[in-house]
């Protein structure tokens, strides 16, 4: 029994390999821009989960659960703070207006943290 080339290329030019048309491409690319908008969207208000657990940290009893809410806080902050920001400091050149405003989307996030830290003590505070 001898293998035909022919028999085995022909079922596959019928399949259509999508990712290499530019179509889907610039489809695929401006999804993937509206979900990171999203992302910096989001970013300030999720770091409140981050500062609560941060929080609780100074509160804790005991230090292994001190320590460990700690190190939560600090895994729960890394990922929506650093995703974002590597995210806006490799799509905007250097010498533009974009990275300007980069600079105080960090800024945006520094103080979106503390306030999450300063609204969350006052309510434990309160109680």
């Amino acid at each position: 029994m001898q293998l035909v080339p022919e028999k085995i290329r022909e079922p596959l030019s019928n399949f259509k390999f999508s990712i290499y048309e530019t179509e889907s491409l610039s489809t695929f690319f401006s999804a993937f821009r509206l979900k990171s908008y999203f992302l910096l969207l989001l970013s300030p208000i999720a770091l409140g989960a981050s500062a609560y657990l941060a929080q609780m940290s100074i509160e804790a009893g005991s230090l292994g659960t001190s320590v460990g809410l700690f190190l939560l806080s600090l895994l729960i902050l890394l990922p929506w703070t650093l995703v974002p920001i590597t995210f806006l400091f490799t799509t905007f050149h250097v010498k533009k207006w974009q990275r300007i405003l980069s600079w105080a989307y960090v800024v945006l996030l520094v103080v979106s943290y503390i306030y999450w830290l300063v609204f969350f003590f006052y309510i434990s505070e309160a109680f």
